[in-house]
């Protein structure tokens, strides 16, 4: 299930709405995945042959790209020529690109990196609009760090939320997470496989009803209730 897919009005080609869709269902996952499949464990990537381990844990893997932190930039997997790597490595970074051809931010080769740009955020995109149940990993290593995304992980990652459960990863990603609130309750929604139903200064669904309102020109929760029926 695809983020492009879901039935809110928003901009296609804006970096910033794609995350705002993508983030909290991506944190969820990232949070899952972290606790039901890395734990303590240590990291290892096969690059070429398209695999990520954690401790004896394999999983199939594709470079996304890489963040830079001498030049504070990002540099896609597909245009990263000097490196040689094989081009399968790059098939995440190629499909997303391709996907989303009219974004700046994934036509370009390389970018500026900032509060907005960052190789979390590219990352969470790249997993809110793939065909198949994906998370990702940043890789550390002297100078920068490797983006890959990760398919084949147990279901167990991608469990829907309950709606407590819900409501309440959403609040925390506001706290800490500069988004639109509208557009990141209807990827939650969207994402968990919840319909809803939407106003302009509401959206309905999963059992919960979030009420907005619009300040510093972008839009905020102002309200949520829980429902006695989903």
């Amino acid at each position: 299930m695809s983020i492009l897919d879901c039935p809110i009005k928003f901009d296609k080609n804006s970096f910033f709405d794609l995350v705002s869709l993508s983030a909290g269902a991506a944190i969820a996952h990232q949070l899952a995945m972290g606790e039901l499949v890395i734990g303590e464990s240590g990291w290892n990537v096969d690059i070429k042959n398209g695999r990520i381990s954690f401790g004896d844990k394999s999983f199939n893997s594709g470079i996304l790209g890489t963040e830079s932190e001498s030049s504070q930039t990002w540099l896609w997997g597909w245009a990263n020529k000097e490196s040689g790597l094989p081009e399968k490595a790059s098939a995440p970074a190629r499909r997303a690109s391709k996907t989303l051809k009219g974004v700046p931010e994934f036509a370009n080769a390389s970018f500026w990196l900032d509060e907005l740009h960052t190789g979390h955020n590219i990352a969470m995109v790249c997993c809110g609009i793939a065909d198949k149940n994906t998370c990702y990993y940043r890789c550390p290593y002297d100078g920068g760090a490797l983006f890959v995304q990760i398919s084949g992980l147990p279901d167990e990652v991608f469990t829907p939320l309950a709606p407590e459960v819900l409501a309440r990863r959403y609040m925390e990603v506001i706290q800490s997470f500069y988004c639109d609130h509208r557009l990141l309750a209807a990827g939650m929604l969207w994402l968990n496989g919840y319909d809803f139903k939407e106003s302009a200064e509401r959206i309905e669904g999963g059992g919960i009803k979030f009420d907005f309102e619009e300040a510093g020109g972008i839009t905020r929760v102002a309200n949520i209730n829980m429902m006695l029926t989903p």
